[in-house]
């Protein structure tokens, strides 16, 4: 559903942010304050669009979609190299068993690496492929049953124990627009109980999608064109003080992030200090570049 491309057992809360009260933000010093942005590069980074980054937890692979060498629209490739301290510099496409003659978009890598979901246009629904382990290729990629047989779900996001799946979609019970919603399982192994909205803390009226949920679950990033924002779609944070309680309102990470243009589909590290997103501000390569920023002051 990328159409807007210029995108052990664990007991599950089921309240991840659900219900249509709205939360209070909280305290503005708690929240994550980001640095100034830097584009990727070449060759990561092509005059094509380039986008949708999803950042492996130790932070040596990046999955993206882009347009280069392709008659079919965007297709996943994966980006590596050595160390953290070093540019992405070996690309490589997904095989046919993710690609399709269709359009693949909105990568999320699992934490064990075992497991990509991404979204799929014209289909308007989201598709997992799977592996035995992070070094062997991903068998055929699957439709993934969330309980919605009309269009759209897209832009999904896994969080770190592969029990909430964090995703947009314009299906019935939303506020308006693209909201965002989870659905949750009791295993990985389970299939996701019916989605639950995030509710009016989170979503409004406007297009609220592209989650990228941190690594403990209490930090959800997010790209909105509500009021409030720079221009085009903006990256905005919501908080909670556990996994219990629901999202509080999020707030917009500023113009140090921020720009007139576009920035959207943001993925946070696992560690919580680099984020990554795309955007068509000026500076690039060309059509949309993927970014990364640094956190410069801590949660507090």
């Amino acid at each position: 559903m990328h159409v807007r491309r210029t995108v052990a057992v664990v007991s599950v809360v089921l309240c991840v942010g659900c219900g249509s009260g709205t939360v209070p933000a909280p305290a503005a010093s708690s929240f994550p304050t980001f640095g100034k942005v830097a584009n990727l590069g070449a060759p990561l980074n092509s005059e094509d669009f380039d986008g949708g980054p999803s950042i492996s937890p130790d932070g040596l692979q990046l999955y993206f979609i882009t347009d280069r060498d392709v008659t079919n629209g965007g297709e996943i490739w994966v980006a590596s190299r050595s160390s953290t301290s070093e540019a992405f510099s070996k690309l490589q496409k997904l095989g046919p068993a993710v690609n399709s003659s269709a359009n693949e978009g909105a990568p999320s890598i699992s934490a064990d690496g075992r497991e990509l979901l991404f979204d799929r246009s014209p289909d308007g629904h989201i598709f997992i492929a799977t592996r035995s382990s992070a070094s062997e290729p991903f068998a055929k990629a699957a439709l993934l049953d969330l309980g919605n047989r009309a269009c759209c779900d897209g832009f999904p996001n896994i969080s770190a124990e592969g029990l909430n799946l964090y995703f947009c979609s314009t299906r019935p019970g939303g506020f308006g627009g693209d909201d965002i919603w989870v659905a949750a399982r009791a295993t990985r192994s389970s299939s996701f109980d019916p989605p639950v909205n995030l509710g009016s803390s989170v979503n409004t009226a406007a297009n609220d999608c592209e989650p990228s949920i941190s690594s403990d679950g209490l930090t959800l990033f997010l790209a909105s064109d509500r009021k409030g924002g720079s221009g085009g779609f903006d990256i905005w944070v919501a908080m909670r003080a556990s996994r219990s309680v629901p999202f509080g309102r999020p707030v917009n990470l500023g113009h140090s992030v921020n720009s007139g243009f576009s920035d959207e589909r943001p993925d946070i590290s696992a560690e919580g200090g680099t984020l990554f997103f795309m955007s068509n501000r000026l500076g690039g390569h060309g059509s949309f570049d993927l970014w990364e920023t640094s956190e410069s002051s801590g949660h507090g």
